[in-house]
């Protein structure tokens, strides 16, 4: 694979539910519903996007959130 295939490769982000986030965090989904609602307790916790009434969150940036966090 190229350098060039690999750096698009990279920039493929995974939005999922909040129910799939949850489980790739093995949390229950109302754990991160009320981790979003109470963002001053959690200001580590990347903002989702909103896809009509539910949200979709980027798994390579809870990933990369939960690792800086691990890290302090």
């Amino acid at each position: 694979m190229s350098s060039e295939q690999q750096s698009s490769a990279r920039t493929v982000r995974r939005w999922v539910t909040t129910k799939a986030a949850a489980a790739h965090l093995s949390v229950h989904p109302e754990v991160l519903r009320r981790w979003n609602r109470h963002r001053d307790k959690y200001p580590w916790l990347p903002k989702p996007k909103r896809v009509g009434k539910d949200f979709r969150w980027d798994l390579d940036a809870l990933d990369k959130a939960l690792d800086a966090r691990e890290e302090h």
